[in-house]
């Protein structure tokens, strides 16, 4: 998979927004955007459920693939905390992304609590980096289709939560790709 893929989405992105845009978005990391249609594309999935938004350009580019993207994030998440000026609603209408939902949480009790009661058949994991990832991957396993990003070391133990806590689980139901890792149930 490419560092230099390329979809509609991602074209329609860097055309009315540039290269920066995609900066930390899970599509432009090492062969990060060749993923998503890898195993999306096929029409399998209906409705994913994404936890973690940054900008909201990983949602857009799932957008492409399937009925219903609903995207979570802190409402003083990583956007805010950086200090960053972004509407994401805005980002969406604006690329053709109208079938993105965002929900905005206070913490992760509320997170859990709305994550409860959401039908998805797919989901992707991608919202803290620290020992709660056990607890995002708890709210979404029962769909059976989860992907997490960052499955890679960083050389620090602080920092390698993701792929510790992703090599607690049994390796035949674990797809290595890249910095991502599919974990299939059954």
């Amino acid at each position: 998979m490419s560092a230099e893929f390329s979809s509609p989405m991602r074209d329609r992105i860097v055309a009315m927004y540039g290269t920066d845009m995609l900066h930390k978005s899970i599509i432009s990391i090492r062969g990060g955007a060749g993923v998503l249609p890898a195993l999306l594309g096929g029409g399998q999935f209906k409705t994913v459920l994404e936890i973690g938004t940054y900008r909201g350009v990983g949602a857009a580019e799932i957008s492409q693939y399937v009925d219903r993207v609903i995207t979570i994030d802190l409402k003083h998440g990583k956007l805010e905390r950086l200090g960053e000026k972004h509407d994401r609603h805005a980002f969406w209408r604006a690329v053709g992304a109208d079938n993105v939902e965002f929900i905005a949480v206070e913490d992760d009790e509320e997170k859990a609590h709305i994550v409860r009661r959401l039908e998805f058949d797919f989901a992707l994991i991608d919202g803290a980096h620290d020992h709660t990832v056990r607890n995002d991957f708890a709210l979404v396993r029962r769909c059976g289709n989860v992907l997490f990003h960052d499955f890679d070391r960083r050389g620090r133990r602080e920092l390698d939560y993701v792929i510790d806590f992703i090599e607690t689980l049994p390796p035949h139901q674990l797809t290595p790709m890249d910095i991502f890792c599919m974990w299939r149930n059954g």
